[in-house]
């Protein structure tokens, strides 16, 4: 089946990335196995993202959605030229288990610098769409020309929605497309809870 994807969506083919995440779909690895997995997969991902600064002086803002973009972080600075000006942000936003639908608690974002033109999102996984969507919002809110958002395992689903949102100056990478999520909002066959499993939350 040939599943058509947004037009700012790039799927990255990699036999190295398709050989990790069949490994971190086996549900019995330890928090620490899975944490190797997602870096390792992450930086691989990285080499298909293209920050071109336009000064000296520009600065690419690093968001990194909490909880689960943590584990992303140290993957896709490994990545990055040492020559690169970096500053790292954090947002906070969880999916509501009743409505699936995105909870922000934490944004401290400040007053955007005037050297940061691009944002780099780091966030596993898309499944509905709606923290990624969120994500989006709020950066092109923040002032930002264009949003790159970086993630392991998607939905179509949730590309479109998160995709449309402003299509125009946001740009997806994503490493593989599963089918669809089910009532819960898991992605199916999907890799599971990624942020339990990777924070060992799982009782």
């Amino acid at each position: 089946m040939t599943i058509t994807l947004p037009s700012n969506v790039h799927q990255v083919h990699n036999t190295t990335f398709t050989t990790l995440l069949q490994s971190l779909r086996q549900r019995d690895l330890k928090p620490s196995n899975v944490r190797s997995l997602v870096r390792e997969m992450t930086t691989t991902l990285s080499k298909s993202i293209h920050l071109d600064t336009t000064g000296p002086d520009e600065t690419v803002a690093v968001i990194v959605v909490l909880r689960s973009g943590l584990a992303m972080f140290d993957g896709f600075m490994d990545s990055l030229p040492e020559n690169l000006s970096t500053a790292i942000y954090h947002l906070g936003i969880f999916r509501d288990q009743t409505t699936l639908q995105p909870v922000e608690y934490y944004n401290k974002l400040p007053l955007k610098p005037a050297q940061i033109k691009q944002a780099v999102v780091l966030d596993p996984l898309i499944a509905t769409g709606g923290t990624a969507a969120a994500v989006v919002g709020i950066l092109e809110e923040w002032g930002v020309e264009e949003v790159t958002f970086l993630s392991m395992l998607a939905t179509p689903t949730g590309l479109s929605h998160a995709a449309g949102v402003w299509p125009e100056g946001s740009r997806f990478v994503v490493g593989a497309v599963d089918p669809e999520v089910n009532a819960k909002g898991y992605i199916q066959p999907g890799v599971g809870d990624i942020g339990d499993r990777l924070f060992g939350t799982i009782f």
